[in-house]
This record gives structure tokens, sequence and C-alpha cells, in this order.
């Protein structure tokens, strides 16, 4: 008479050998690849040093030897505003009337000064500080072509510097939303793969109990599609979903192609099949899976085989 097995246990041992002995680790290519939403910092940083300079100037003539104070407020006001917007969003909550307000007006401000420190600056290179902005505007196809250029961009520099702080603020926020529910890509993986490990090793057990390996598979199938479908079944596995993320983990825990080779490999006489009867036989058994998916499985046994 054959044990039952505590499926819980099985489960922590598994999980625990395939992270330690099978999990993929990361290539260069993949940090490289992950470092990508991070550069938004730099994006926010090299922003914040440009802009400075031109809105502390700007603001030390209203408030003398306090100027340098304004970058502060502005620059990371609006940061702030698009940080708060985009985690208002993706927690479903109302935007303040005064959030919307703030980033209105810090937005006009900092295209303002921008755009005024960038001119006063290019003027002042250009030695054209004694003309008057109309004579400047007048004149400006007799200007030398450099001069034209540097014109040019204090007018661009006027919007892009505003603009990209939103957009830093945004992607700030994206980083924080991302920590705070992605899951870790070995996790990501573990849900690929789990119904195919730890169905295997259910097998296993039940092969050294001495039971007959076509009783063993199906038996293995069964129990191992029950206890990864219940959804309060397993303590290790609510705990690994991040903060509160298990609804999601449970939905592609196993993969629907694990669920797909693991019954052809309890029962292997479907593997000779078409399409169309294995998807048959695997609605009677209650597994979910989609055409382009039993195709794709079957093609790989095959080719094992």
């Amino acid at each position: 008479m054959s044990e039952m097995l505590d499926l819980e246990s099985v489960y922590r041992e598994e999980r625990k050998r395939w992270l330690r002995e099978e999990a993929p680790r990361r290539s260069v290519r993949d940090m490289l690849i992950g470092s990508v939403p991070y550069w938004i910092v730099l994006v926010a940083l090299v922003l914040y040093g440009l802009s400075a300079p031109h809105t502390a100037s700007v603001f030390d003539k209203l408030t003398r030897g306090w100027g340098w104070i304004a970058p502060i407020g502005v620059e990371f006001g609006l940061l702030y505003a698009a940080f708060r917007r985009r985690l208002a969003k993706a927690g479903q909550e109302t935007v303040p009337w005064t959030l919307w307000a703030l980033e209105v007006l810090l937005f006009l401000t900092a295209m303002l000064v921008n755009g005024a420190g960038s001119f006063t600056s290019v003027v002042a290179v250009t030695q054209l500080q004694d003309l008057s902005f109309a004579a400047i505007v007048e004149g400006f196809g007799h200007l030398p072509a450099t001069t034209q250029a540097a014109l040019v961009m204090a007018l661009l520099s006027a919007f892009i510097i505003p603009i990209g702080a939103l957009v830093a603020g945004d992607g700030l926020a994206a980083l924080a939303l991302e920590r705070r529910t992605g899951n870790d890509f070995r996790e990501e993986r573990w849900q690929e793969v789990e119904f195919t490990v730890i169905y295997r090793a259910v097998f296993v057990r039940y092969l050294q109990q001495g039971i007959a390996e076509r009783d063993a598979r199906q038996r293995a199938f069964a129990e191992v599609r029950g206890y990864l479908g219940k959804g309060n079944s397993s303590g290790i596995r609510l705990l690994s979903a991040p903060n509160g993320q298990s609804g999601q983990s449970e939905q592609k825990m196993d993969g629907k192609k694990g669920r797909v080779r693991a019954y052809l490999d309890a029962n292997p006489d479907l593997a000779h099949l078409s399409v169309n009867q294995v998807l048959s036989a695997l609605k009677s058994a209650g597994v979910q899976a989609g055409r382009t998916t039993v195709a794709e499985v079957l093609q790989e046994q095959k080719q094992k085989d």
C-alpha cells in the first residue's frame, strides 16, 4: 500500500533545490537591459544641472542673494508633482486639484525662467545685449549661423527642461511601482516551471514506492494539479508572491505548456494523436490549453522521440 505524500514538503524541497541548482543566472546582457529603466535618474540629474543656473539667476533678480535655492523648489517640485500624479493613477486615486495647479504653475515657471536664462546667456556671449528683442528678431536672418543656432536652442530649452522634468518624475514613479510589485526574474521563471518540477518529483517518489509507472504518472498529475490549483494551499507560494500579488502568480504559476507536458507524460499514448484529439482529451481532464500551445508541445515531444 502506497503512502500519501506531503505535497507541501515536496514543494518546499524542490523549490529550494531548483533555486540552488537550476535557477537561471543573470547574464551581462540581462543586467544591461535591466538597468535601462534606471537611466531616467541620469536624465533627471542632467536636466537639473542644466536648469539650475538659469533658474537661480532669474530668481536672484527677484530675491537678491536667495536665487540659488529656487531650483530646488521649481525642478524638484515638477519631479514631485509628476511622481505623485503617476502613483495616484496607479492606485486609482483622485489627484487633488491643488497638485494639478502646482504642476501647471511650476511648469510655466520652469519654462519662463529657463527660456529667459538661456536667452540672457546667449545674448551676453554673442554680444547682443545692447539690442532689443524686436531688433534681434528683425535682424535674425543677418546674424552669424552660430548665433542663430544658439538662439534657437535657447527657445527649445524653455520647453525641453520642464517637459523633461515631468517625464523624469513619471519615470521615477514607474520605477517605484515596478520595485513594489515586480517579481524577481528567478521567481518568474519558477512560476513557469513549477508544475513540471513538482510533477516529476512526485512521480519519482511514487515509483520508489513500487507503484506501476502508468498509475504513478496519472496519480502524480492529478495530485499536483489539485495542489497547485488551490489558492491557499501553500504558505510558501503565497509568501513568494511580493506584496500580495498572489493572484497574479496563481494565474501563471505552472504555465500552460507545463500542464500539457505533464498530462502527456501521464498519458503517453496521446502523444501520437492529432492536435484536435489531444485538445479534446485535455478538456475532458479539465486542463485548459490553447490549440497553439498543444501543437508546440506535441512538436517538442516528436523532436525528443
